[in-house]
Parts: C-alpha cells; sequence; structure tokens
C-alpha cells in the first residue's frame, strides 16, 4: 500500500493550530475540530457524541503541533467545502476511504477528487468512482477542482496558493520552513509585506524584490 510522504519536512510539526488555519483560509475553530476531533450532540438520542479527528498527525499542546501534511489535509477539506462539499459528507466518505479502501491518510492521495457533491477516489481502471456508492462519474466534472495541489509519488508534496492571483505564492515544507513564499524569488510573503506596513514606499520594496507593482499589491491585499 502507498503511503504520504514521510520526510521530516512534511510530519514534523513547523505550524500552530492558529498559523496553520490562516494559511488554508479555514475558521481557526473549525480547524481545531478537524485537528483533535469534538464532541457533539445527538439529535435522536440526545446524548453526546465523539466526531474523531479528520486530519493525521497533529500533536497535542501548544506552539508548533501541526505538521506540513496535516495542514495540506486541512488545506484540501476546506477546498471541499468551498466547493459545496459538507462536512457531514467529507467525514464519513474519508472513513470509507481510511477503512475499505486502505487508505489512512486519503486525503493526501492523488486519487481523491471532488465534483463539489461527494469525494471521489480514482480506481485501478483510472475511473472516477463516488465513494459512498461506487457509482462512476464523468472526469471532465472534476478536472477543475483541486489544480493548485502538486503531488509527488501519488501524494501532495507541495500547494500553490490560488488567492495570490498576481503572484506565485507557494507553501513547501522544504522552502522557508513551509510559510508562504513567493515562488519566483524564494522570499517568504511576511518579509515582503512587513517593509510596507513598517512605513518603506511600495516602490522601493517592489524595486528591491524585483516585483510588479500589481504583485507587491496582490500580496499586500491577500496577506492583510
Amino acid at each position: 500500500m502507498q503511503t504520504p510522504i514521510s520526510d521530516a519536512a512534511h510530519t514534523t510539526p513547523i505550524y500552530s493550530l492558529t498559523e496553520a488555519a490562516q494559511i488554508v483560509r479555514a475558521p481557526s475553530t473549525s480547524f481545531a475540530r478537524w485537528a483533535h476531533g469534538h464532541r457533539f450532540k445527538q439529535r435522536s438520542e440526545g446524548d453526546w457524541g465523539w466526531s474523531a479527528p479528520i486530519l493525521t498527525g497533529v500533536q497535542a499542546g501548544r506552539s508548533f503541533t501541526v505538521p506540513f501534511n496535516a495542514l495540506a489535509e486541512g488545506y484540501i477539506v476546506e477546498s471541499f467545502r468551498r466547493a459545496g462539499l459538507p462536512m457531514a459528507r467529507i467525514r464519513p466518505a474519508v472513513e470509507v476511504l481510511r477503512q475499505e479502501i486502505g487508505l489512512e491518510n486519503a486525503l493526501l492521495s492523488e486519487k481523491l477528487r471532488t465534483d463539489g457533491a461527494e469525494i471521489l477516489i480514482e480506481n485501478g481502471d483510472r475511473d472516477l468512482v463516488v465513494v459512498r456508492n461506487h457509482q462512476g462519474v464523468f472526469r471532465d466534472v472534476v478536472d477543475q477542482y483541486l489544480q493548485s495541489i502538486v503531488y509527488r509519488e501519488g501524494f501532495v508534496d507541495f500547494l500553490r496558493l490560488p488567492t495570490f492571483e498576481r503572484i506565485g505564492v507557494v507553501v513547501d515544507p522544504r522552502r522557508n520552513a513551509g510559510q508562504p513564499t513567493v515562488d519566483r524569488i524564494g522570499v517568504r510573503v511576511e518579509d515582503v509585506v512587513s517593509r510596507v506596513r513598517a512605513g518603506e514606499s511600495m516602490t522601493d520594496v517592489a524595486d528591491d524584490f524585483g516585483l510588479e507593482a500589481v504583485e507587491l499589491r496582490s500580496l499586500l491585499l491577500q496577506a492583510a
């Protein structure tokens, strides 16, 4: 069975829960529930139930507890949510992947896709199959989703953040300790925008980093 990328860069905790949530643009409380699970009131019985964690490898405690692999899982969960897929469908589908198909880190697999209604798995014949009922669907329905994820050996390697429309920004655990990085120049987004926040002119900062004015504005807008 394939396993996700397991080098130290991908599995060592390098983010706090709050920082990871900010990078993937998910609510902090939601990311914490995905990472550690949560109690919930069962409507039918009236007592409390337990929802297990959906992310893998997140440690207990404060400070840096989230590895890149878990951040990538959270990014994918949030992508599914933004595509219209409710958590009520994400959780059971991931459990099917883990238990029936044998993918413990199902969210990191390149085989995973969504058409905005169901989580899908690509079978051996390269047909997309709905996990919950195994009905085939058309591939072109899902081709537009998750284009910002870069895979290596069948699992997530690094992310391209699509919110930075005018400039390429990546989250790669081997570059700048996994912090959002301007791909072309290899500099952290925070290192660029912090100089403007400190009072330097946008012209001087853009010149120093070799950025176009529209690229710098994009960084400032999305990093706000």
